[in-house]
């Protein structure tokens, strides 16, 4: 994450590349405000600091979430079916 103008740092789904029936996208952006939250009153006036000690402690996970979503996909026509028919 890097804040090189407007101070944005995106949270939850709006940063992770995952499957909307994953059913991920609330916890996601709570855990993202935790850390994000512990990283603000860590680095205090710097925002900027703050915005790479969250990208820094949240990235591999953010990674492992992707993964973890795609891998529910099978491949071929039937890939996403494959996943949501045993939900049914």
């Amino acid at each position: 994450a890097s804040l090189p103008k407007g101070g944005v740092v995106l949270l939850g789904d709006a940063i992770k590349a995952v499957k909307p029936y994953f059913g991920q996208g609330a916890n996601s952006a709570l855990e993202d405000v935790s850390v994000l939250a512990k990283c603000l009153g860590e680095c205090g006036d710097d925002p900027a600091a703050a915005a790479a000690s969250f990208d820094e402690a949240r990235a591999e996970q953010a990674r492992a979430l992707v993964r973890t979503s795609r891998s529910f996909d099978g491949r071929g026509p039937l890939g996403t079916g494959r996943f949501l028919v045993p939900l049914l």
